[in-house]
């Protein structure tokens, strides 16, 4: 289930998704303070990304398995 108050995200390994899509998974590294906009880590091939709500995207905590 997406979580509307990203700051509640920051540390955790979340899925990024857009329009029903996944976009990619990571860890949380920083979140705006009005918790519109979250920064995920830089892994692997991956560089370190912002996600913005107005743009569309949800995050969901990735369940362990």
């Amino acid at each position: 289930m997406a979580v509307e108050n990203w700051r509640e995200l920051v540390g955790q390994h979340v899925q990024v998704k857009k329009d029903g899509q996944l976009i990619r998974t990571g860890y949380v590294s920083d979140v705006t303070y009005a918790a519109n906009a979250m920064w995920l880590e830089h892994h692997g091939g991956h560089l370190r990304h912002l996600f913005e709500k107005v743009e569309g995207y949800s995050a969901e905590p990735v369940s362990a398995p």
